[in-house]
């Protein structure tokens, strides 16, 4: 006699094959019950003669996903050197626009009288102060540091000249 209560292993219930890759309406058809487990010699033939379908599979799927990784890293290695393109002509515009309005301050200065180019170039920063001096002819510029203050005149002349020294050094690289 069969007790009412009693159910049926999920195996026999909802067939043998989902033993093998149950899915999920299954699962949910006896969310209770508990799958009989088929004997350990069983699951060892079972795992015994998918192994080498399992290993070409995670293989495969592996190759996969590499190929995946490869595809987003040279899409990013793409977006970066359009990237890196944009910056170098971004920067070639500045030095451009830099140079062209450096050589505009330099005139500026060139035609200034030495006193109030001096009060200028005292009050600039070292590199901008030292490249417009740089750039005058020699004869302003020695004007323009005689009016300054002289430990200023220093510095600045100072600045130039390490400037002068690092161009010629990365020239002579080249």
């Amino acid at each position: 006699m069969r007790h009412p209560r009693r159910r049926l292993p999920l195996a026999v219930a909802l067939g043998a094959s989902l033993l093998a890759a149950p899915s999920a309406t299954a699962l949910e058809a006896a969310p209770d019950a508990v799958p009989a487990a088929p004997p350990p010699a069983d699951v060892a033939l079972y795992c015994e003669a998918i192994r080498e379908e399992a290993q070409e599979a995670r293989a495969r799927w592996q190759a996969r996903a590499l190929l995946e990784i490869e595809a987003r890293i040279e899409a990013r290695l793409a977006d970066l050197e359009a990237l890196r393109v944009e910056v170098e002509e971004a920067l070639a515009r500045r030095e451009e626009h830099l140079r062209q309005a450096e050589e505009g301050i330099v005139a500026i200065y060139a035609r200034m009288r030495p006193d109030a180019a001096a009060a200028q170039l005292a009050a600039l920063e070292n590199e901008m102060a030292s490249a417009v001096l740089a750039k005058l002819a020699p004869r302003q510029a020695s004007a323009i540091l005689n009016e300054m203050e002289p430990g200023r005149a220093a510095q600045l002349a100072r600045t130039a000249a390490e400037t002068a020294r690092t161009d010629a050094d990365q020239e002579q690289s080249l």
